[in-house]
């Protein structure tokens, strides 16, 4: 998260709007954010780890827009009518969104509560960001990657705190507002190891929609 004084601003790689069927109920637009703290070896969006700024530190790089979220409204609301008539809103993703909760929440406050805020995230963040975003979000879309540690560290780089995470949102979040994904990594779990992490989150965990995926190879 970023903050200049009063103001809070987000780096932004790419708008995409009109989607359908793709971020849950509705028409929405997916805003993704530049920055994640994990290192996927197949990230769909690697540009999110290159840097923001050109050399001199101050001017954001080609492609990459510094917003307010004033001005994300701004440039979203074209969408308003779409958004209302079906049930939609904005999915933030990136990149990893939780990184901008306090950006999120401002959001929150200018569009009030007509739109549906997605969020498609790794759930890679602190219990505190769960508990504000709690508040503002109308659902969650989580990718766990793996419930197995030890091929969640081979394939992100980080140490895996899942079944923590999983354990806070569920703490905070009804589970009719979650969606988790549980991907099939090519060369990092296969489907029995799908088969083991649905059964290990229905044991632990009360979610309801589990979604299986398969991630895409060819950016790595």
């Amino acid at each position: 998260m970023q903050d200049f004084g009063s103001t809070i601003n987000a780096p932004v790689f790419a708008i995409s709007r009109l989607r359908m069927r793709t971020d849950g109920k509705g028409i929405t637009t997916l805003v993704a954010f530049m920055g994640c703290p994990l290192n996927c070896k197949y990230c769909l969006n690697p540009q999110c780890h290159e840097p923001i700024y050109e050399a001199d530190g101050t001017t954001p790089r080609k492609n990459i827009m510094l917003l307010t979220p004033q001005k994300l409204h701004e440039l979203v609301k074209v969408d308003n009518l779409y958004f209302q008539t079906t049930g939609g809103g904005i999915c933030f993703g990136g990149g990893e969104p939780t990184m901008y909760a306090d950006f999120i929440t401002e959001f929150r406050k200018i569009c009030g509560r007509k739109w549906k805020i997605t969020l498609e995230t790794s759930l890679h963040c602190s219990d505190k960001v769960i508990k504000q975003l709690s508040e503002v979000v109308d659902h969650w879309i989580v990718d766990i990657k793996t419930m197995e540690p030890h091929a969640y560290a081979r394939y992100t780089g980080k140490t895996s705190s899942v079944q923590k995470h999983l354990t806070s949102l569920q703490m905070n979040v009804p589970p009719e507002k979650v969606t988790i994904k549980v991907p099939l990594i090519p060369g990092f779990t296969d489907r029995s190891d799908l088969g083991h992490d649905i059964k290990e989150i229905v044991r632990r965990f009360n979610f309801i929609d589990i979604v299986k995926t398969r991630y895409r190879t060819e950016n790595r």
